[in-house]
């Protein structure tokens, strides 16, 4: 029991590093990249993020910890002391893997949007703020930014950049929750998912650069 625990700890600590150093295109440019000063309202947006993503870590990790205090409990009284503590130890280790690599993917998605926000026109930023209205609790991780006639599709792990006036076609289908899971198709295909509101938006800009895409409408 050991050797397997031991085997799917580090199976999980190596994905969690490749996760961790996978970089999209964009992200690899960022490298090169040095860091201007933003204007009071966009600085204030970084640092909202940034509280955001500390508080949502506390949270996620005691809401995980809890059922691990549990289920550690329930099996005290069945597999005895030495091996409770092992699986507890075990437990702690992967929960904490979970959030640091939680913590790195919203800290990443955060220092994109800087890098983005340092170079949006006024405008652009306008419709982000826009964007993030529609949002609620996830208003600091737009699932798309508008960006010097660029868009910028942010994915579960990483960003990338499209040319709207390349989209030939955008669908979607529903999911729960009253979002969507929506498939731009240009150069190469990218699926993110947002909610209904967000994608009428999208539909406006696509529709400003590229009147002749194929759209498929909300019913």
């Amino acid at each position: 029991m050991n050797s397997i625990i031991i085997l799917i700890f580090v199976l999980v600590f190596v994905s969690v590093y490749f996760i961790v150093q996978y970089k999209s295109n964009f992200e690899k440019r960022l490298a090169y990249h040095t860091p201007r000063l933003l204007s009071p309202e966009r600085q204030e947006y970084i640092r909202g993020a940034e509280r955001y993503i500390k508080k949502a870590s506390v949270v996620i990790g005691l809401f995980v910890s809890f059922p691990l205090m549990v289920v550690c409990a329930f099996l005290l009284a069945d597999v005895g002391i030495p091996i409770i503590f092992l699986l507890l130890i075990f437990l702690i280790a992967i929960e904490c893997l979970a959030i640091y690599l939680l913590y790195s993917i919203l800290k990443r998605n955060i220092k994109n949007q800087q890098a983005l926000l340092e170079q949006m026109s006024d405008s652009d930023f306008r419709l982000l703020q826009s964007v993030q209205k529609e949002l609620f609790l996830f208003k600091y991780f737009p699932p798309f930014i508008l960006c010097k006639g660029k868009l910028y599709l942010f994915t579960s792990l990483t960003v990338e950049e499209v040319d709207p006036t390349e989209i030939k076609e955008i669908s979607f289908v529903y999911a729960k929750g009253g979002r969507l899971i929506v498939r731009i198709k240009s150069t190469k295909s990218t699926s993110i998912v947002m909610y209904r509101n967000i994608y009428l938006l999208l539909v406006e800009i696509i529709e400003k650069y590229n009147p002749n895409a194929q759209i498929k409408t909300l019913e």
